[in-house]
């Protein structure tokens, strides 16, 4: 099992893809799905990642994200359990003999520092639990949001 993590304060490829992907990009609802009333568009990379072409054209189409994520492919990423590659903030690992829980933190893209006593807002917390597996067995997570939408990583 492994976490990879992403970045603190720079710029990953969903902020370049949402300056530099044309609107008119054949490919664009695969990383980005824009919204009609101008709104700042939805990061649909780490739904294809996660769930496939069908999913993530069907959302960039729908917005609907119990549709689309009935269009999963079961087979694409087996091993990914939660997939964000836009997001900016820390994760927070605690092991024991019996689990192992990692929690991420994700913040608004940190383009101006909070002077808040708490540290700013936050767009969610997920934690990740796997207990302790049999030798030979595969790990089982478990996957929870606590705070905010993990919206399309998920």
């Amino acid at each position: 099992m492994s976490f990879v993590g992403g970045s603190l304060t720079s710029p990953g490829p969903m902020e370049g893809s949402e300056y530099n992907l044309p609107k008119d990009a054949p490919l664009r609802p695969l990383f980005l799905a824009d919204r009609e009333d101008g709104a700042k568009p939805e990061w649909t990379f780490n739904l294809l990642l996660k769930h496939g072409v069908r999913a993530c054209l069907e959302y960039a189409r729908s917005f609907d994200l119990k549709r689309a994520r009935s269009l999963s492919n079961p087979d694409l990423a087996p091993h990914l359990e939660f997939v964000d590659m836009g997001g900016h903030g820390y994760a927070k690992v605690r092991l024991s003999a019996a689990e192992m829980r990692t929690e991420f933190v994700c913040i608004p893209r940190p383009i101006a520092r909070s002077e808040r006593a708490d540290g700013g807002p936050i767009r969610y917390r997920v934690v990740h639990t796997a207990a302790l597996w049999e030798s030979g067995g595969r790990p089982q997570l478990e996957t929870e949001v606590l705070e905010g939408d993990a919206g399309l990583s998920i």
